[in-house]
């Protein structure tokens, strides 16, 4: 029987703003996605369960509310072995607020702490759920480097072993624990991501392929992981053999915007490559409304768990260039231009094809609404994925056997791979 839940973020979300606007029945406003955090709450509430909510966000803050508690948690911003050593202590310190709180199960994200730091918890009686947001490794790039590489070693016998089942967000995230414990794990659960469609009703069809310029966006932290100045490379390669064919917009702030705005203007292409920074999701339609396409360009530095702004594109119905290293492309190709990752020729190219190839333009926006289903179906969201994974531990009620085609992710929503290989095709 779980009576209280325990659930610690891997990302620095603001989760005492995400829970007011839950409370008030609101969808939250600096999110396109559904929050993770609010399905959560759903499946406590459903449950009728205790929550205490831990989230590294910088502003120091706790707040109680009813059933829930919200406390933001900030971690050093340090590096090298000093970073391992926070991760330790900081998992630590998880651990003893959940026992402090009394948790029956702690529902542990990528992120929050080292994954054998989290076998404390269940060496101290909690039952731990973790939930992969991001892969092991960058997809087709396992770590090289002796830290990577031991941190990995120590976490191998937690798969093995500790969690009571674990929540993936893409196949990759169930084929590299798969690969990692030689298929010698606990349960894997798949989710997706989920979005409200009425926020993608309002955008209208994509342009023309023939309305000039051409246009292709981006949203997301610009960090240069994220593949942001390979982009502004590409738009200075494109501007030199065709002017005036594609023009970008870049929609977010990161610790790298200002770096790519001087970039951006030492190259004279203020008037092509546009920086919006922040963008609101109102903003964001008129955004989505003048673009003809999207790019995720993310590079092998980041363990990319699905890419939430891939599926975004697909839903507003626009084509989609990626590459490999973002797990989305394995559930949406049919509307992506796969590029090679870190390879800046081969996303040139993707995007030149796309601006200058009108049927495989149709054919990618044909594909849109085909691929839409699991990101608006509850059934696959995070909740149900806890209810599936918790069965076992939930009140009879609830511990009904799920006859519905989403027990599991179908076999029709992905694209197989065999295990230990990745699609770079």
């Amino acid at each position: 029987m779980i009576k209280r839940v325990f659930h610690a973020l891997g990302g620095p979300g603001d989760i005492i703003q995400a829970h007011d606007n839950w409370k008030r029945g609101k969808h939250d406003r600096t999110e396109v996605s559904i929050t993770f955090t609010s399905q959560i709450e759903d499946f406590c509430k459903d449950i009728n369960a205790e929550a205490y909510f831990v989230s590294p966000h910088p502003r120091v803050e706790t707040v109680r509310d009813g059933q829930f508690t919200f406390e933001h948690r900030p971690k050093p911003p340090w590096g090298g072995v000093r970073f391992h050593l926070t991760e330790i202590a900081y998992g630590v310190g998880l651990l003893a607020t959940a026992l402090r709180f009394g948790a029956d199960v702690a529902l542990l994200d990528s992120g929050a702490t080292h994954f054998f730091v989290m076998t404390l918890f269940r060496i101290c009686g909690i039952r731990v759920v973790p939930i992969l947001h991001n892969t092991l490794w960058p997809s087709g790039f396992p770590p090289t480097g002796l830290g990577k590489r031991l941190v990995m070693k120590l976490d191998t016998p937690f798969w093995k072993r500790v969690p009571l089942a674990t929540i993936g967000v893409s196949p990759e995230c169930e084929r590299q624990v798969d690969q990692l414990t030689k298929g010698h794990h606990p349960p894997i659960f798949q989710a997706r991501a989920q979005f409200e469609p009425e926020y993608f009703a309002q955008i209208p069809p994509p342009p023309p392929h023939d309305q000039r310029p051409f246009q292709i966006m981006f949203i997301g932290r610009v960090n240069r992981i994220k593949g942001v100045f390979d982009i502004l490379e590409i738009a200075r390669r494109i501007e030199e053999s065709h002017p005036g064919l594609i023009r970008w917009e870049i929609c977010g702030r990161g610790p790298h915007f200002d770096e790519l705005k001087s970039c951006c203007q030492e190259l004279g292409l203020e008037q092509t490559f546009q920086l919006r920074g922040w963008t609101s999701l109102e903003d964001l339609i008129g955004v989505y409304a003048r673009c003809h396409a999207s790019i995720v360009p993310t590079r092998s530095d980041f363990s990319e768990g699905l890419a939430m702004t891939a599926a975004e594109a697909i839903l507003a119905g626009r084509p989609l260039i990626t590459n490999p290293v973002v797990p989305a492309l394995e559930l949406l190709r049919p509307a992506c231009v796969a590029a090679r990752t870190n390879d800046v020729d081969s996303h040139h190219q993707a995007a030149l094809k796309l601006a200058t190839d009108a049927e495989l333009y149709a054919r990618l926006c044909r594909a849109c609404p085909d691929l839409r289903a699991p990101f608006y179906d509850r059934r696959y969201g995070l909740a149900a994925a806890l209810k599936r994974a918790l069965a076992s531990e939930l009140p009879a009620a609830a511990d009904q056997p799920d006859t519905s085609p989403v027990n599991r992710i179908p076999e029709a929503a992905v694209t197989k791979i065999a295990p230990g290989q990745s699609d770079h095709s």
